[in-house]
Parts: C-alpha cells; structure tokens; sequence
C-alpha cells in the first residue's frame, strides 16, 4: 500500500510540479472533464423539455383512461365511489368524434361531454362551460370566435325520417381552452355530456379519464375489486402515445452516440498524451524496477494512475455540470424567444443520467489509457535494454 501511495504521489508531484510537464494531458483531462460536464447538463435540460411536454399533453389526456365496452350505470358508479376512496382524481366523460362547422369552415373534432356536477378537470376550473370550449387552434380552423354558434354532425349517428341525415346539434362557444399541445388544441373540444346525450338520444358514457399520476397496479386493482376487468379497458398515457415516446427515446440516443463520439476524439488526445507522457519517464519506472517493484506491478500501478485521474476528471464534471443545472433550475433566466413554449429551460435529472454521463466518458478514458499502457509496454518490453541504451 505504502508503495503504490508512493509511486503515485511521485508522478503527479511529476505531472503538476515538473518543468517539462505534458500540456498534452492537461489538454485531454479538460476534454474529459469538458465531457462529463456537457453530458449532463445536455441531459438534464433535454429531458426537462420532454417531461414539461408530457405534462402538458397529460393535463388535459389524462394519466389514465378507463374504457367501457359496455355501459352498466351501477357497476359504473360502484367503480367511482372505489376510486373516490382512494382519492384518486378522475371525471367521467363520454367522446365522440364528429364534424363541426361554422359559417361555412368545416373540421373534424372530437368532443369531449364532462359530467361537470360531479367533477371537472383542473385546466377548465376558470373557464366558462355554458357552451362549448374549443382548443386554440380548433377555433381558428373554424373561425369561430365567442359566443359565436358552432353546429356538430354526428355521422356515427343518423335519422331515418329522411333518409339516413347525420344527427345535429348546435351550441354557443363559452370559452377558449390552450393547452399548448398541437393535437389537442387543433381537434378537440369540451362540452357539458347532457348536451352529446341530447345529440345521440341516449344517457351514457364511455370511460373515465384519472388525471393525476397513480400506479398502475393501483387503478388496476381497483378495477378488480369492481369486477369490472372484462369491461374495462385499462390504458395509461404511455400507452396510448408510444411513438412520442419512441422519438424521444430515439433523440436521446442520438446525443447520446454524438457524445460517445466526442469522448473518442479525446481519447485521441487522451493516447498521444499518455505515450508521450510514458517516453518521457520511462527512466523513472526503471529506477522503480531496480529498487524492487516487478514490471506487472509498475504496470498496474500505471494503470491504477490513469484510473484515478480519469475518475476525479469525471466527478468533477458531474459536480460543476450539477451546479450549472442548479442554477437554471433556481434561476431560470428567460433566454429563449417569445415562439417557444418554454422560455426558460426547463431541468430534469434523474439516476440515470448522472451514471450515463460519469460511465460514457469514464469507460472511454479508461479503454484508452489502457490501449497506451499496452503500446509502450510493447515498445519498451526489455528495461535491460533501455539501461544499455543509456549507457551507450
């Protein structure tokens, strides 16, 4: 132990303090350090502009939605009361997707009737639902502005008087909801159900949406202590948005392989310096030879070196990458344009991202500090030889 403490103070004594000390490493260390530090920071930021999209999206979808096969008003209601004991959020809703139309603008909508009386979702608690709200974008399809009348055909739903004529039905735009998510603020709208059940002549629903985040084995078991798993389709966000989730996962790699290839070209700089580095005290592993530590061991002891620095590089860069999200997080100065979304960038950082951006560049390092060692053990096999040079 004494030994490797010694052999190790001796070289970075060597590295900081010699007159003929390696820029080359001192470069390559600020290109790891530079690594870990970015991967982190690129991370945390990345997926804090994901899950700030999600959240969005999950606001006005839902977490959860549960839907019938079939409509059974008392197992229905016994499902609610379970999931009320539970306080879990949820509103009962019936969606139907049908036309609608203003003033000669016609788009395909999906309305949404909320039982309002026994609860509503928290982004409509300040909004008017006299009439109908509309998404954003919806509105501007339509040209619909408020308290202007918008009519909706249901096709799913016809009378034969005259021949098979799509059910109609007309109401008043109350409010504008904005939910900063394209496909809902293009397609959908809210309305009261009475209004839907008016439109379809029938008083039922067709699922219920839970909005805050739960378990699912949670919602599952409760659903199963209702009786209710052959009729009820259980299906989470994730679920029903699998290609989001796909391109996010696909981004994240992508950076990820950008990132690893910046790591290799410091490792470039990481080899030409440790070889340089090597030829400059290769005297001083023979001294070490000579007073009695075997060339595996000196070897070893090389390796160990390189581990250790490559290790403090690495932390350090986690430590300063931390502090940089810190900041943005406490902080959150406005850097980005008025056209996005997020104005500040928004910071999340979970586990795996702290092991990614440690391991990614650590592992590089390491393979490489080691392909060096292996190089100038094969140019300088025989220290008799290297002695006799000298000598020479």
């Amino acid at each position: 132990m004494n030994k490797a403490k010694s052999f190790l103070g001796y070289f970075y004594k060597y590295l900081f303090h010699s007159k003929t000390r390696q820029k080359l490493i001192f470069l390559a260390v600020f290109g790891l350090f530079l690594s870990s530090m970015a991967l982190l920071v690129i991370q945390g930021v990345m997926n804090g502009l994901q899950e700030q999209m999600i959240k969005r999206s999950k606001v006005a979808n839902g977490s959860y939605v549960l839907r019938f096969s079939e409509y059974d008003e008392k197992s229905i209601d016994k499902l609610m009361s379970e999931l009320k004991k539970k306080n879990v959020f949820f509103t009962q809703e019936i969606e139907l997707e049908l036309l609608g139309r203003h003033d000669g603008y016609i788009a395909p909508i999906v309305l949404r009737g909320i039982d309002f009386e026994r609860s509503k979702p928290k982004f409509l608690e300040d909004l008017s639902y006299s009439g109908v709200i509309l998404g954003e974008d919806l509105s501007f399809r339509l040209k619909s502005a408020l308290l202007s009348s918008v009519t909706f055909f249901s096709p799913a739903h016809v009378d034969l008087f005259f021949g098979e004529v799509p059910r109609m039905s007309s109401e008043d735009v109350s409010d504008i909801a904005r939910i900063d998510v394209q496909e809902i603020d293009s397609t959908t709208a809210w309305v009261r159900s009475s209004f839907i059940h008016n439109l379809i002549r029938e008083k039922t629903y067709n699922l219920i949406r839970v909005y805050d985040e739960y378990p699912r084995s949670l919602i599952a078991g409760i659903i199963k202590d209702s009786g209710l798993e052959e009729t009820v389709n259980l299906k989470s966000w994730e679920d029903a948005n699998p290609e989001l989730l796909w391109a996010f996962n696909l981004e994240s790699v992508v950076m990820l392989v950008l990132f690893v290839c910046m790591c290799f070209l410091v490792s470039i700089t990481i080899v030409a310096g440790n070889l340089i580095f090597f030829n400059k005290i290769r005297f001083d592993l023979i001294s070490f030879w000579i007073l009695g530590l075997s060339k595996k061991s000196i070897s070893y002891l090389m390796f160990l070196y390189f581990q250790i620095q490559a290790l403090i590089t690495c932390i350090a860069g986690l430590l300063v990458g931390g502090l940089v999200l810190y900041l943005l997080k406490e902080y959150a100065p406005d850097i980005m344009p008025n056209v996005f979304l997020e104005r500040s960038l928004p910071v999340e950082v979970t586990t795996y991202h702290l092991l990614v951006s440690f391991f990614v560049p650590y592992g590089v390092a390491s393979l490489f500090s080691l392909y060096a060692l292996i190089t100038f053990n094969k140019e300088n096999s025989s220290y008799i030889e290297l002695i006799r040079k000298v000598r020479e």
